[in-house]
């Protein structure tokens, strides 16, 4: 009689092709060929949608790293990038104020 051994093995999911280059799932990147008030608007990138690395993505520094609540917390509506950071755009507005002037005529009857 012979010992018999039984090898249980649990399938591993294979890593992620962004895991190493990409430290974060989702990221905030500046699209320079739309511009707002003149800042790049932001591009949103959540990593995990390519199959493999799109040839227009940048490299993880050139990118804001988003967690899931910030990313999930996201405006999609007027968008920029100032000073590393994402905000929201708001345009400069010029408020001129003019004023009539009125001339008064009083005559007096004799």
């Amino acid at each position: 009689m012979s010992d018999s051994v039984l090898v249980i093995t649990t399938p591993t999911a294979a890593a992620k092709w962004w895991a190493t280059s990409y430290p974060a799932r989702y990221y905030a990147c500046p699209n320079s060929s739309v511009l707002l008030g003149g800042y790049p608007s932001v591009m949103w990138v959540d990593v995990n949608v390519f199959p493999s690395a799109p040839s227009w993505l940048p490299a993880a520094s050139g990118m804001i790293a988003l967690t899931e609540a910030e990313w999930t917390a996201r405006s999609t509506v007027d968008q920029i990038i100032e000073n590393g950071a994402v905000q929201t755009y708001v345009a400069t507005t010029t408020t001129t104020t003019t004023t009539d002037a009125t001339t008064t005529t009083t005559s007096t009857a004799s």
